[in-house]
């Protein structure tokens, strides 16, 4: 007996050589990349970012798998939608490996540098990209675009120290485990009272466009957008009963349930319609002036050129401001903002509400 019991254990022993030998070894387990926090979203109910955003929300890691489902059931379809997310995020120096992964299209960039474009239908399901990227020290703004066609949904973005591509303890690059890590909990809906006892609804954000509806006093709307950051000066773009939508002044409502700082601003130009204020169709045709929003920190000068124009300040990327002419070479706009006005240089503008060709032109 103790013979056989010696020779069973001289058994097992050699079972486990031979499974540390020859048994497939596990997988190393994947590093999690960095992924950033509270990302800025809008969604789209198209593939194109055209119109008002149909949603908006914090997500807190663009890391999402919808399968076939809707990324907010009730709102946004289930297919042949777009989704935004931003951030600011701080880099040490150092380069990193960036990955954006989707089904079907991505696209990112940093400071508005495209790093990753692999804005189509994915071919063959789930698709990853990676971009090698050295960085200064500093705060860095990312955007990320993802468009879903139809079929299955998801999309992944986030980074790794590039060190030789891999992470310490790595033996590989990490595949897309692309299984949602997040939840995120729907902003809600921002909504308005009229405050006064009659208010009216107009095409477009401006005491100059046509009235094409009345709200009373203790009417309620829900908020889709705004023409800006203008304070009390700002439009609302509002759902109507009828099922349109219409602007109304902020002065004569009052926004609730809602953070206002999430309400998305209208990516829509509005032309501006020409004025005639006497009523008198012989009379001359005045112009209106319009708005816009700085890219980025933009300087403004005394003339529409860098060389002849003495730098007179700053706008701050995402202020607002009113832009009341337009250059000879039409690549230089005048601009009126509080205690400071003059001319900006017109790729690092935005317009938000008007069109610049119904503007005066001079310098």
């Amino acid at each position: 007996m103790r013979k056989l019991l010696l020779a069973s254990a001289s058994v097992l022993v050699l079972m486990g050589m031979l499974m540390m030998f020859f048994a497939p070894s596990a997988s190393p387990a994947l590093a999690q990349g960095q992924t950033g926090s509270n990302w800025l979203a809008f969604y789209w109910n198209n593939t194109s970012f055209t119109g008002s955003p149909a949603f908006s929300r914090v997500d807190a890691a663009v890391n999402f798998n919808w399968s076939t489902n809707s990324p907010v059931p009730g709102i946004i379809n289930a297919d042949n939608f777009s989704v935004r997310w931003s951030n600011r995020i701080f880099f040490p120096a150092g380069t990193y490996r960036f990955r954006g992964g989707a089904d079907d299209g991505i696209r990112v960039a940093i400071n508005g540098q495209v790093i990753i474009n692999r804005f189509s239908a994915a071919v063959g399901g789930f698709t990853i990209t990676t971009a090698d990227i050295s960085l200064a020290q500093g705060d860095y703004e990312i955007i990320v675009d993802y468009y879903e066609g139809v079929g299955e949904a998801g999309v992944l973005f986030d980074w790794f120290p590039a060190a030789g591509g891999v992470l310490p303890g790595q033996t590989a690059f990490p595949t897309a485990t692309f299984a949602p890590i997040f939840t995120a909990t729907p902003i809600p809906p921002m909504k308005a009272v009229v405050i006064v006892d009659r208010a009216n609804i107009r095409s477009g954000p401006s005491m100059y466009h046509p009235v094409i509806a009345e709200a009373f006093k203790d009417d309620k709307f829900i908020i889709a957008a705004k023409n800006g950051v203008y304070g009390m000066e700002t439009w609302f773009l509002i759902n109507l009963p009828s099922g349109g939508q219409g602007w109304i002044y902020r002065r004569v409502i009052y926004p609730y349930n809602s953070d206002p700082a999430y309400i998305p601003i209208s990516n829509v130009i509005i032309d501006a319609p020409a004025i005639n204020p006497t009523g008198d169709t012989a009379a001359p045709v005045q112009t209106f002036e319009a708005r816009g929003v700085a890219k980025t920190n933009v300087m403004v000068r005394t003339a529409p050129s860098t060389r002849r124009g003495d730098k007179v300040g700053v706008i701050n990327k995402g202020e607002a401001f009113v832009i009341t002419k337009l250059s000879t070479t039409r690549a230089w706009v005048y601009v009126v903002y509080p205690n400071l006005e003059g001319w900006v240089y017109l790729p690092n503008v935005t317009v938000t509400v008007g069109n610049l060709g119904q503007l005066p032109r001079g310098d």
